[in-house]
């Protein structure tokens, strides 16, 4: 998966939890961000790559998300990896 591709998907991942305020509330407690934080780094691909890896690292949230936008089984993790090859977000 080109960076590009993954990028656009962990700006969906980010639409998605803005439309699931308990699954956002969960981010921002984890991430450490507060909402005006969060609007205000929006566009940090740091975030936007910890956005992904949080709905990657849930089940339920990775099936959900994964249904809505119609991956591809292992399309997920391949974006996850993609953004972060190490495994090293520190979020």
């Amino acid at each position: 998966m080109k960076r590009a591709q993954a990028e656009q998907m962990s700006e969906r991942a980010l639409t998605f939890l803005a439309e699931r305020p308990s699954d956002l509330q969960r981010f921002l407690t984890a991430s450490g961000l507060d909402a005006n934080d969060l609007l205000d780094r929006s566009d940090d691909k740091a975030i936007l790559g910890a956005v992904l890896g949080f709905v990657a690292g849930e089940e339920s949230l990775a099936k959900d998300f994964s249904e809505a936008e119609g991956l591809k089984p292992g399309a997920l993790q391949q974006a996850c990896a993609t953004l972060d090859p190490h495994g090293s977000s520190a979020w």
